[in-house]
């Protein structure tokens, strides 16, 4: 939106927001120096004049405003207040602006704030003990990183003196950057460090070594290579090994496994032999790291080839985890050389915790196997008593007939076995969990409804409709009458939809219930269905599928594949469905139906109008914003976008000035301005498409009203709403 701004608007308001800069309001100042900021507008004078400015929070947001826009010109005045100016969250912001113009009259300034508070600054001790804290601590670590910025080589020594302050603060982080970015003078001080009882302090600055380089920092990194903290020695050896050999060969007999692992890496051994040397290490991580470098994309032919030798070593090692992922690259390279094992390992029970870990590794390998028989493998582990390697395993069958660089797999396989999970009907377990029975008073607190006897009770809706079957609200209808029960007000009746819709979820542990794992199977495959290309004829027909969950799984993945691959199916099939869909008892799958027809982009189809202009009346705020979409998109007009600009729900007036936006961008402002003025803890950017004409309309709107003084008192949210429309997002942040 704000690389297509009208060039005149941005002039014009740059214009206008320096003449609010010098406002008698402080607060229009501020915004207008905000303002300035996010449209960055570098040239305009309003900012060196505001750090002169009564107001401390106008002269902060200037002074980061000239360091982050480069205006150079503005150093004196900045090292000006700096000096003299009482406010240290001012000097903090100066000092951060100053090293970013690379003062360089600043630097004796910034040297004297590492240290102390300067003879020559002035601060204002009446707000150190008001506030009970000293902004020199925040000054102090601005200043280090301000001359670690400058490139200081003089600021060396007083960063020493204030890291070695025991009274001071923790600075080490912070000190060995700033030495770092002054480069190879810091390099004897950075030495000392490496000694230091702090251990993090040694890490960090052995770091900084590293990074700086030279013969100098070499030497020091040199005897870190026989330090007794093993982490030490990672970070010399991995500095030096590159270009040294015999460190390499040095690095291989070390303790620790991961410079064993960054030795092996550098050591110019053969392949062979340095497969053989990392299969006989002891360190899992070694062994992980080999497993790691073999080759992937080349089937394994026989057992003379290297990797089954040294896989077939590792997966009958001691180390689990080494033993897991090396089976499973077995299973994606040479599954026939291994089938026995497979056998064995897919006939577990689901208490062989084992067995889980093999079998996830396996499913992980042949995602990505090169070989055919890899769909044949992955159906079987469809079938396994693990819950996560079920999901994996249907997963990793939708990434294979999805990926059209793998042909070589039997994708219609995968296809075919996708679709058997999802058109098979899976049995369901009768058990329910028994629960502490509830009053009706309290089962009804607990789903948030209003049992107070305030206010009136209104019309009652039809109750079949709220619950979703008719024969359970003929029988509730029974027992309230037997009960003598009031009917429920309004709010009662929408609390109530609201929680039959969103029943309270249970976490359930199914890998001890079959007919729950199959069914989760089922709906995993239907919605992974939608991914598939060819699918929307068989997500159609499972989409009418009597039980409800899974019609409504159907209609969201026939809803992702028509986004996906466009629509496959006849319009007429579509359209009937769709209509179906709508009408159904149950919101939530009326709800993906609503979707599926927004995805498909059909014509206009009279038999839908008069449901999507009910749903704008009495459907939730889902359903009247998607059917606002496509009632805007069959009638070329915003009429119904500006109908619900006054809309209840915070999001369909959101969506519906977007909207306007869209088509109408000449009437956006007519709506959007003053439904900010009458909310302005909203953000412009919320209502705004990426829209050309309508960020003009909106800009040129705001700046007129911005010359009404009789709306003075609005400036401050016009204001705003102008730096966000023309600003960039981070700028205005």
């Amino acid at each position: 939106m704000n690389m297509h701004s009208d060039t005149a608007l941005r002039d014009e308001a740059t214009s206008l927001l320096s003449d609010h800069a010098k406002s008698e309001y402080d607060v229009i100042r501020l915004r207008a120096i905000q303002a300035l900021t996010a449209i960055g507008a570098s040239k305009s004078p309003a900012f060196v004049e505001a750090l002169l400015d009564d107001d401390e929070d106008v002269r902060q947001d200037a002074a980061q405003a000239l360091g982050a826009l480069g205006v150079q010109e503005a150093a004196p005045q900045l090292l000006e207040n700096l000096i003299h100016d009482p406010c240290g969250e001012v000097k903090l912001a100066c000092v951060t602006a100053l090293a970013e113009l690379k003062s360089e009259d600043a630097a004796p300034y910034l040297r004297a704030l590492v240290t102390g508070r300067g003879e020559e600054i002035t601060w204002d001790e009446d707000e150190l003990h008001q506030d009970e804290w000293d902004d020199w601590l925040d000054t102090q670590i601005a200043a280090i990183k301000a001359l670690g910025r400058m490139g200081d080589a003089s600021a060396i020594e007083p960063i020493v003196m204030a890291l070695m302050d025991e009274d001071g603060q923790e600075l080490g982080d912070v000190a060995c950057e700033a030495l770092g970015r002054i480069g190879e003078p810091s390099v004897p001080t950075l030495g000392v460090f490496t000694q230091s009882s702090n251990r993090r302090l040694r890490h960090r600055a052995l770091r900084t070594l590293a990074s700086i380089g030279g013969s100098e920092a070499e030497a020091i990194l040199r005897k870190a290579v026989t330090d007794k903290d093993g982490a030490v020695r990672l970070i010399a050896y991995e500095a030096l090994m590159p270009n040294d050999a015999a460190l390499v060969e040095q690095a291989l007999t070390d303790a620790v496994e991961d410079i064993r692992i960054a030795a092996l890496s550098l050591s110019g051994f053969s392949e062979p032999e340095l497969l053989d040397r990392m299969m006989r290490d002891p360190g899992a991580k070694v062994q992980l790291a080999l497993i790691e470098r073999l080759d992937r994309n080349t089937p394994i032919a026989d057992q003379n080839d290297l990797r089954w030798q040294v896989l077939d070593f590792l997966a009958t090692g001691q180390q689990p985890e080494v033993s897991a992922q090396a089976l499973g690259l077995l299973a994606a390279l040479a599954p026939e050389l291994v089938a026995d094992r497979l056998n064995e390992l897919f006939s577990v029970e689901s208490d062989d915790l084992n067995a889980e870990r093999l079998q996830w590794a396996i499913v992980d390998a042949l995602a990505t196997s090169p070989l055919r028989e890899a769909a044949e493998w992955l159906q079987r582990a469809c079938r396994s008593p693990f819950r996560s390697v079920r999901l994996k395993a249907v997963a990793s069958l939708a990434m294979i007939v999805t990926d059209e660089s793998r042909p070589h797999v039997n994708q219609q396989q995968g296809r075919e076995m996708l679709l058997s999970f999802a058109l098979t009907p899976m049995p369901i377990s009768e058990k329910v969990p028994e629960e502490t029975p509830q009053t009706d008073i309290a089962a009804l607190e607990e789903a948030g409804l209003d049992v107070s006897e305030a206010g009136e009770n209104g019309p009652t809706s039809s109750l079949g409709a709220i619950l979703g079957h008719d024969a359970i609200a003929a029988e509730m209808t029974q027992e309230a009458e037997e009960d003598e029960v009031q009917p429920l007000t309004p709010r009662e009746q929408a609390l109530l939809a609201k929680a039959t819709r969103h029943p309270k979820r249970r976490r359930v542990a199914l890998d001890d219930d079959a007919n729950a794992l199959d069914r989760e199977t089922r709906m995993s495959a239907i919605r992974l269905l939608g991914e598939v290309k060819g699918m929307q004829i068989m997500l159609a027909q499972i989409a009418q599928d009597l039980e409800t969950e899974i019609a409504q799984q159907a209609f969201a993945a026939l809803a992702a594949s028509v986004a996906r691959h466009g629509t496959e199916l006849a319009e007429d099939q579509l359209v009937d469905l769709i209509t179906k869909g709508l009408s159904h008892t149950d919101s939530a799958l009326s709800l993906q139906a609503l979707k599926l027809l927004q995805q498909a982009d059909l014509p206009h189809q009279d038999a839908l109008r008069g449901k999507l202009r009910a749903m704008l009346k009495t459907g939730d705020t889902p359903f009247r914003i998607d059917a606002m979409h496509i009632l805007t998109r069959w009638d070329g007009t915003p009429d119904v976008a500006r109908s619900l600009l006054d809309d209840i729900s915070a999001p369909v007036r959101q969506s519906a000035m977007r909207l306007l936006s869209e088509t109408a961008p000449d009437q956006a402002a007519a709506a959007i301005v003053p439904f900010l003025l009458a909310n302005p803890e909203q953000r412009i950017l919320t209502y705004v498409n990426d829209s050309s004409p309508a960020v003009v309309s909106i800009g040129r709107s705001l700046l007129a009203e911005l010359r009404d003084h009789d709306r003075r008192a609005q400036w401050p949210v016009m204001i705003s709403a102008l730096a966000d429309l023309l600003g960039t997002p981070s700028q205005a942040a």
